[in-house]
């Protein structure tokens, strides 16, 4: 899940100061999300959602630990060590496939880099 902070034309929205996610969700991942516990939906109109993540520190911290580990040419070994093995594991594949066809981050704000 992407989300771009303040006014912008992302579909998703990070609040800081309340650490709310707003917008519009791809539905299948959002429900694997929530049923995983890392989201939990504050409250939905149609395609409008606001959601917070649970132990946000400590899934940002675990994802970007994937992200290193994926970094330095390492494999999933270590998501057995971490403190949330699920991050672990969504930062690793959110690096590889990031790196597969480098793409244009310009005004691209990721929470686990």
């Amino acid at each position: 899940m992407e989300a771009a902070s303040g006014n912008s034309t992302s579909l998703v929205n990070f609040d800081p100061e309340t650490e709310i996610y707003s917008g519009s969700f791809n539905t299948t991942l959002l429900d694997k999300f929530v049923h995983e516990g890392v989201f939990e939906v504050v409250d939905s109109d149609g395609d409008f959602t606001n959601l917070l993540m649970n132990h946000r520190d400590d899934f940002l911290s675990g994802f970007a630990s994937g992200v290193n580990e994926a970094k330095l040419g390492r494999d999933q070994y270590y998501a057995d060590y971490n403190a949330n093995p699920f991050a672990f594991s969504v930062g690793y594949e959110h690096f590889l496939y990031m790196n597969k066809k480098p793409k244009k981050l310009e005004g691209y704000a990721c929470h686990g880099f």
